[in-house]
């Protein structure tokens, strides 16, 4: 097989549920270094994108183990998909933390602030195991997930900086970069998420789960100020039920939704496919960029390999004048979930006074349904949910 980013996540998958699964749960924790990765899956970029949809993760996971022997690798691979839905049933908060963002963005450009800032940026604070994260994050566009929570608590428990301006550090470097896990997982450890409670690293957990590489003592902030709580009330995500015939339809792609499950091929199939250039959607780090494009690059191959019609447009400007031209008069497009490629898609559609069909995924409207409360009340629909999707 050629060597495609999905053959890539088709091989990290097997050789993970033949080498890895097994011991997930209690080695997960740990944080070994780039260079060593053994001891968790990093099928995050591919399922980030659906070159491996959660579903064929989960079913082929348990085509070889019981549920109770990967429970744990299993529920970490709902997680993504509950936060999504969590924050689709509160939109204010994606909304409140772009403003929040500019403001803190404003409030950093100069001064002091700034200089602390921009030392946070550079790796230059002192802090051993944070100044290592900066560069590791800069060089692989990945950090283990532990590293991630010790990342956040010491930028915002003991630099005091803004957990906006932490969050969009992250999105813009993570090739797993997910808006809507990166948001809430920030404003959990700020406090924010869950009333009364923060998440608060401690030198101790750090040299234990960095296997003895960070070891400096009396350097995070032990006097946490939790901040005001605000509480957003869950609103169930409603679909548009407009249906299109299966043919001649107008279908816009999206980095969000680049699926190779059989369902969402037979979607495409005598269909005209489109795609517009994402670079203007946000500002993404040279390596998240450069997976992007290789990810879409590959999958227009694959659907053209499957006799699926498809077009590219540099800019929004020239599809709405291939459309405007066209014999279709509706256009559909797959859900990209909250985050900057939906804004960016909203505003152009407002922009150029276009209507815009959105198409679901199954397995997200599924799943979204019981994201109204904790995790911890999600987790105990997991069965059930695994049973129909099978």
């Amino acid at each position: 097989m050629s060597e495609t980013l999905r053959n890539q996540s088709l091989d990290k998958l097997e050789n993970f549920i033949n080498d890895g699964i097994l011991s997930y749960s209690y080695k997960r924790n740990y944080d070994y270094g780039p260079k060593n990765r053994s001891n968790i899956s990093l099928l995050s970029p591919y399922i980030r994108k659906r070159i491996l949809h959660e579903k064929e993760v989960i079913n082929k996971c348990l085509k070889h183990f019981d549920l109770n022997k990967i429970e744990k690798f299993i529920q970490e691979v709902f997680w993504r998909v509950y936060w999504k839905g969590w924050l689709e049933g509160r939109t204010k908060v994606w909304a409140d933390y772009k403003k929040n963002l500019e403001s803190s963005i404003s409030e950093y450009s100069s001064g002091e602030k700034k200089q602390n800032y921009y030392l946070a940026l550079q790796g230059k604070t002192g802090i051993n195991c944070f100044d290592d994260w900066i560069k590791e994050l800069k060089n692989y566009g990945y950090l283990h997930n532990h590293s991630r929570m010790w990342f956040a608590s010491i930028w915002i428990h003991t630099l005091q900086l803004p957990w906006e301006l932490g969050a969009n550090f992250f999105l813009k470097n993570l090739i797993d970069g997910d808006p809507a896990s990166n948001t809430l997982s920030w404003r959990w450890v700020a406090g924010l998420h869950t009333q009364g409670k923060c998440y608060v690293a401690s030198e101790d957990n750090i040299k234990k789960f960095s296997d003895g590489r960070y070891s400096q003592k009396n350097i995070l902030n032990k006097q946490i100020t939790l901040p005001e709580f605000k509480n957003f009330v869950f609103e169930k995500k409603e679909y548009n039920t407009q249906k299109f015939s299966k043919k001649n339809n107008l279908i816009l792609l999206n980095i969000n939704n680049l699926s190779y499950l059989e369902e969402t091929i037979e979607i495409m199939k005598e269909n005209l496919i489109c795609f517009i250039n994402h670079d203007e959607v946000y500002e993404y780090s040279t390596l998240p960029k450069k997976f992007n494009k290789n990810s879409m690059d590959e999958y227009l191959i694959f659907l053209k390999d499957k006799g699926i019609k498809c077009k590219n447009f540099p800019t929004f400007e020239n599809f709405f004048k291939f459309f405007e031209k066209s014999e279709f008069s509706e256009i559909f497009a797959f859900y990209p979930s909250i985050g900057y490629e939906l804004d960016y898609l909203n505003l152009q559609f407002r922009k150029y006074n276009v209507n815009l069909n959105f198409i679901y995924d199954n397995f997200d409207k599924l799943c979204w349904e019981h994201a109204s409360s904790g995790f911890f009340k999600f987790k105990s629909k997991i069965p059930h949910l695994i049973s129909k999707i099978n």
